[in-house]
Order: C-alpha cells, then structure tokens, then sequence
C-alpha cells in the first residue's frame, strides 16, 4: 500500500473509531439517564407525571442525539470516499493528458531535427525549437514524477551510465559531456535519466556552462559514486535553499522542482544526492548502489 492509500486509510479508521466511540457514549449515556428517571418515579410515584415527562424528554433528546451522531459520522465517512474519489480521477486524467503531451512532444522534436538534417545551412530557430522542446519534456517529467511520489514505483535494474550519458549527449549537443569510464549501477533507467536531465538543463540554462564532466569512484563497499562538474557561472546564493520545493534563492533561479525531483529519486533509489555549489561551477555527487550490490 502506498504512503497516500495508506494516509486515507488511517484517516477513514480514526473517523470510524470517532464515530463508534460518540455514539456509544450516547448510547451510554441516554440508557443511564433513562434508568435514573425509572428509578425516581418508583421512589416518587406521587410525581410520577413530572419523571414521565422528563423521561420523554430525554428520549427525544437523546435519539435525535444518537441520529445526529451518526449521520454526522456517516457524512465525514462519505466525504473521505468521495474526496480519495476526485483525487483517484485528478491522477487519472493528468497520466492520461501527460501522456498524449509527451508524446506530440516526442514528435514534434523528431520532426525539428529531421528538417535541422536535411538543412543545407545553419537555423538558430530550429535548434531554439529543439531546445525548448527537450526542456519542456523535462518539466513534464518533472511533473510527472512529483504527481505520483506518494505512490510511486521505480524498477531497479543494471544500467548501463555511458548508455545513459549517450542519450544525454542526442538531447543537449550545445553540451561537451565528458565520462571519465563507464560503470554498472543498480537503478531505474527513466529516474536515472530524468535526475541527469535536471543537472544538465540546470548546468545550461542556469549557469551557461558548455561543459559537463562526470567523473566515476567505485567505493570498497561495493556503491558508485558519480561527481558531475559542469564550467558554468556557478551559484551565489544560499546553498542551503537548494532543492526547496517552489523556492526561488536568486531572481534568475527557477521553480526549485528539478532539485527537489532529483532528491526524492536518488533517495527512493537507495542513493545520495549532494549539492555541491561555488562561485565557479557548479557540483553535484552522487551515491548509487553498484551492480549486484
């Protein structure tokens, strides 16, 4: 069961609980009271008439009581359901919309680069229209990824990285990525790549750098670490403010959704992700279990 399935079940057991406990209480209470009154008109059966009033009074006091106790509890119970219900339809139709964008992203940037081939010249508008486009499906992506963290489901396999860096190498070719060997890891191929994406989105458009180097550690404890430097301008805000979700540290800065995306991966992974940023560059270290391990 995942974290948000789980939260609506502990939320719909504590308002059953609630609900049981009130209306037992009533219960309690109105056959105590009810028997009290039984009581006083034996002891007083000269007043008998004034108990027999009381004791209707009660009655009805306590059963619409008990009614609106119970139907209250009914309602919270309905508006749970109801409530898990839309939220059930929202995901639905934003994987559904997703899908369909990515894909007419998908053919719109084929169709760009295959006029950027048969272009006999240089066309700074075809090569911005593939640029957006790539970014554009990294902010879906992105999206995507943080729609569905509470249920998400990544499938941890061997991947190959100079696999991986080779495609990043088709989507930015205005970037040098440099990968000092190849290596092995244990991790899910579309996270990898959509952490990767990030960095190199960032290393451009943030920091205008042209080159990236990647540099690969195998540690004694059989994990991978990867620390990837790119040439930009660097960062000069608060380093701390990284990765905070919708938070912008400088007036250039972005969502801060790309940081936070990559974090949760790395750690879902069984990683580390570490944000390392200077006045120079920008640097990011990654922890990622090794193949087999």
């Amino acid at each position: 069961m995942n974290s948000a399935n789980r939260r609506e079940t502990i939320r719909l057991i504590l308002i059953i609980c609630w609900l049981v406990f009130t209306v037992s209480f009533a219960i309690w209470w109105f056959t105590l009271t009810t028997g009290y009154i039984s009581l006083l008109q034996e002891l007083q059966p000269d007043q008998g008439e004034h108990w027999l009033r009381q004791k209707r009074m009660i009655f009805w006091e306590g059963s619409a009581w008990i009614v609106l106790l119970a139907l209250g509890g009914g309602a919270l119970v309905a508006l749970v359901q109801k409530e898990k219900s839309r939220v059930k339809r929202i995901k639905e139709f934003f994987a559904s919309f997703s899908h369909e964008i990515k894909t007419s992203l998908a053919s719109l940037r084929l169709q760009a680069e295959a006029l950027k081939d048969e272009s006999t010249s240089e066309s700074p508008i075809l090569d911005r229209l593939i640029g957006d486009t790539v970014r554009l499906q990294v902010h879906l992506e992105n999206s995507l990824f943080f729609a569905s963290q509470d249920n998400l489901k990544l499938f941890m396999e061997p991947v190959q990285l100079s696999g991986v860096v080779e495609r990043m190498r088709e989507q930015w070719p205005s970037l040098k990525i440099e990968l000092n060997q190849d290596v092995v890891v244990t991790a899910d191929d579309r996270a990898l790549r959509t952490i990767l994406s990030n960095l190199l989105q960032n290393a451009l458009v943030h920091g205008h750098a042209s080159q990236v180097q990647i540099e690969v550690e195998q540690t004694d404890n059989g994990r991978v670490e990867l620390s990837i430097t790119d040439d930009g301008v660097g960062f000069k805000g608060d380093a701390e403010e990284l990765g905070r979700l919708f938070h912008r540290p400088t007036s250039t800065s972005g969502s801060g959704l790309g940081l936070y995306i990559c974090k949760i991966l790395m750690s879902r992974m069984g990683g580390e992700f570490v944000s390392e940023p200077s006045a120079q560059g920008f640097k990011v270290a990654l922890a990622l279990p090794g193949d087999g391990s």
